[in-house]
């Protein structure tokens, strides 16, 4: 009896805090603002499933990753790690559950960059200022299209992007996005 009742909790338990955990995954793959992961260690189970929904990971020789829910009869991950990896390696990432090392993570896609540890936090610091030089309607409204894209066929993409740019956000005059060049070139 005490072992059936402490098997309802760990269903409950895994409801209530598995569906919340993954609704935080999901707020912040879905987040308007681009979001960068500094990665340094283990980034295995749940750790794996949130730096899955990070628009950027920026890791150093010691970042590992492991999307492990199926060694334990669960799933993960299958809304993310298509879309940065591919299908082909996803899938085996995810069928298999095996430890995915710095130098691979970083040539399937997994890592933006690949950093020693003390360049991590730079790099990534990097990374943020030249994204916060942008005007963020611009980068806010690449994020979102490419999120819509997702889901969408090739001339759906394309009709979304002319829309959002000519009716969202319209871009910079040439005098304002190319000071510099017109200063050095003059105008055509």
């Amino acid at each position: 009896e005490q072992r059936e009742e402490a098997k309802g909790n760990i269903s409950e338990a895994r409801k209530r805090y598995g569906g919340e955990f993954s609704q935080r995954s999901y707020d912040i793959s879905a987040s308007p603002k681009p979001i960068i992961g500094m990665m340094n260690g283990l980034a295995y189970g749940g750790a794996g499933v949130l730096s899955s929904s990070l628009d950027m990971r920026v890791g150093c020789p010691r970042t590992s990753f492991r999307f492990l829910a199926v060694a334990y009869g669960r799933i993960n991950s299958t809304w993310t790690l298509p879309n940065q990896v591919g299908w082909p390696i996803a899938k085996e990432l995810l069928f298999t559950g095996r430890v995915v090392e710095a130098e691979e993570a970083y040539r399937i896609g997994l890592l933006n960059h690949l950093v020693p540890v003390e360049e991590l936090k730079s790099k990534t610091m990097e990374i943020a200022t030249a994204i916060a030089k942008n005007r963020h309607e611009s980068v806010m409204g690449i994020k979102e299209l490419m999120l819509q894209h997702m889901a969408s066929d090739l001339r759906q993409q394309w009709e979304n992007e002319r829309t959002f740019t000519t009716e969202k956000v319209v871009g910079y005059g040439v005098e304002e996005a190319f000071p510099e060049f017109l200063q050095r070139k003059g105008r055509p």
